[in-house]
């Protein structure tokens, strides 16, 4: 016990002396940090056309219940969450192959796999590996170069090449063009030191797109990694409810989104998981409780075919959504 004790009262000692030793380092300077941020984040949303990846989404829609009547006789509120429970009414999900063909990004939804579901976890890859013969693998290649003609013709013209069925997209980049930032310090994360401010939308700047105005009622937290100036995480929640691009986006006050990207390369964060609670809808991304998106298993997209051979997951009547 005593020799326990001991080794406990070294490592506390070990601890406080690093995080002394931390604390002793200035921390950046904000304005040029946020610069460098730009900047590297600019670079890795460019690189993500090097790679192709998987990304699943799912919803949860969740019913409140009393659980003590005595203290919810009416319908609970956030303010009386004493005797209040959730049920899970509805569970859905969905899954996309993501990859970029001649500067248009492409999602091909994937089939469900309910078999290959661990949990409310991501599905992280059930490919089989199997091969799929010419002829089909020659039918989704020429699907996918008719969605990538039409969304050119739509670019060409001027227009949005998107799809309501892509997974919502966010660019940090442009969030960190948009906001002001504030109250700097450090913390470590896996090891890595990341600087966290507080965002909020900068006034002076105004919106030019439905995706700059759904920032403007967003604030919340930004993790920059100190040594990739790479965006670690960014979580806050929305201030006031907003509808935008007709009901394509609708978000309630109060919902909360935090994003989480990981370090695919040196100087290359992307899109590891986005988790979403409240209430609202950003094309066929919706959510009535909670919702998630993981994005994972990335690899450089340098095969010469347009579908990559083996993955034998896709049926041939695989819709394909490019923008």
């Amino acid at each position: 016990m005593k020799w326990r004790a001991k080794v406990v009262l070294v490592s506390q000692s070990i601890a406080s002396a690093i995080a002394s030793a931390q604390s002793s380092v200035p921390l950046p300077e904000v304005t040029t940090l946020v610069q460098q941020a730009i900047l590297q984040q600019r670079f890795a949303e460019s690189k993500e056309r090097d790679y192709v990846f998987r990304a699943d989404t799912n919803d949860i829609r969740l019913r409140k219940e009393c659980t003590w009547a005595p203290l919810c006789p009416g319908i609970p509120t956030r303010r009386q969450p004493v005797g209040v429970g959730f049920q899970v009414v509805r569970y859905s999900e969905r899954h996309f192959e993501i990859f970029w063909l001649d500067g248009i990004r492409v999602a091909r939804v994937l089939p469900s796999c309910d078999p290959c579901r661990s949990g409310w976890g991501p599905v992280e890859s059930y490919i089989r590996n199997i091969p799929i013969s010419d002829s089909e693998l020659a039918a989704e290649n020429q699907r996918v170069d008719k969605e990538v003609s039409e969304a050119k013709g739509l670019l060409a013209r001027g227009k949005e090449a998107s799809s309501p069925d892509d997974p919502p997209q966010l660019l940090l980049s442009r969030m960190l063009e948009l906001c002001t930032f504030s109250n700097p310090r450090r913390e470590f994360v896996d090891g890595r030191s990341t600087i966290l401010l507080e965002f909020a939308w900068n006034p002076s700047i105004k919106p030019v797109s439905a995706n700059d105005a759904l920032l403007k009622f967003f604030s919340g937290t930004i993790g920059i990694d100190e040594e990739d100036h790479g965006v670690q995480r960014a979580e806050g929640r929305f201030l006031a409810g907003l509808r935008l691009g007709g009901r394509n986006i609708e978000i309630s006050k109060g919902t909360r989104v935090t994003i989480t990207n990981r370090r695919v390369d040196a100087g290359i964060w992307l899109l590891s998981r986005l988790d979403a609670e409240g209430e609202g809808r950003y094309f066929a991304f919706a959510i009535d409780g909670a919702g998630h998106m993981f994005s994972g298993n990335y690899r450089k997209f340098d095969a010469t075919s347009k579908i990559l051979p083996g993955h034998a997951e896709v049926r041939t009547d695989s819709p394909v959504v490019a923008h």
